[in-house]
């Protein structure tokens, strides 16, 4: 088993090195970093009478399901762009909810069932349907820093965030990247869940992408599933009002972290700014000539 887990973790890390050049391609990475990464996690998360195997498999699975439905909630953002048409946004946030629950619950080792969330913006809304409905919110704090950046840039743009369910801010320049010195029509900045686009038709055109981005912030948050068995022993076991109480308020993004390092690993490769795993797979769902 653990053979065959390695040889499905370097083909899935051959294939995200290759842009993607068609849905088959961008099906395989979206379901194979669920799948792969929720199948580790859950053998991380497994209870001491657990299989490995069957915990691994299970979370396998899991992912798989968590990662296509997070696929075509990327293909519903290109047909937004494709026929500029708001109707097709939402959807798409609640499948891509739906899917990155679906996976942070397989890396927890429970049944892709239990638990449900929603981010808009720095907020984290979580509904736990195991034993009796019940919603919960808290604030995601790095994402919170990247709102305050983005809304330092620009200004606050209500009706283009009420129609995407992602906070969106408008200026009339945005500096070029640093790797070449191009027109940039669209950024994420801190690469959290906030969008910063122009205030034109390039800004317009620039959103669909700018909100792939976002979706990657998100993809990556099963990472945070990762900690649970520490985290989760330090809250129970911890006697300081100010962790306990950090518990209640806040839940600790740290998808931040690896998604900004990984990024600027890509960007630091890169011969020009968008020459970039991340640019390219938000590139792919936002061309308007490509009909996969």
């Amino acid at each position: 088993m653990r053979k065959i887990i390695f040889i499905i973790i370097a083909s899935l890390f051959f294939k995200i090195s290759q842009a993607q050049q068609n849905d088959a391609q961008a099906l395989f990475y979206n379901v194979g970093i669920h799948s792969v990464f929720s199948g580790i996690g859950a053998v991380i998360n497994k209870k001491p009478n657990d299989k490995f195997g069957k915990t691994f498999l299970k979370g396998f699975a899991q992912g798989a399901l968590g990662g296509y439905l997070v696929f075509e909630s990327k293909r519903l953002i290109r047909t937004f762009y494709r026929e500029d048409d708001f109707v097709y946004v939402w959807p798409s946030k609640v499948l891509n909810a739906a899917g990155t629950s679906i996976t942070e619950n397989a890396v927890s080792n429970i049944n892709f069932w239990e638990k449900w969330h929603l981010n808009i913006g720095f907020n984290r809304f979580e509904i736990n349907t195991k034993e009796k409905f019940k919603l919960k919110y808290r604030i995601m704090p790095f994402a919170l820093a990247g709102t305050i950046v983005t809304a330092s840039q620009g200004k606050f743009d209500f009706e283009r965030s009420l129609k995407t369910g992602t906070f969106v801010f408008t200026t009339d320049f945005i500096s070029p990247n640093r790797v070449e010195n191009a027109r940039v029509n669209g950024r994420v900045p801190l690469f959290t869940n906030s969008v910063l686009i122009l205030n034109n038709q390039a800004g317009d055109d620039a959103l669909a992408h700018e909100l792939i981005h976002t979706y990657q912030y998100e993809s990556f948050s099963f990472v945070n599933s990762y900690l649970d068995k520490p985290l989760n022993d330090l809250f129970a076991n911890t006697e300081s009002g100010f962790l306990k109480t950090y518990n209640k308020i806040f839940y600790t993004d740290f998808n931040f972290l690896v998604v900004n390092a990984l990024f600027g690993i890509e960007d630091l490769n890169s011969n020009t700014a968008f020459d970039n795993f991340f640019e390219r797979e938000a590139d792919y769902y936002s061309n308007r000539f490509r009909f996969d």
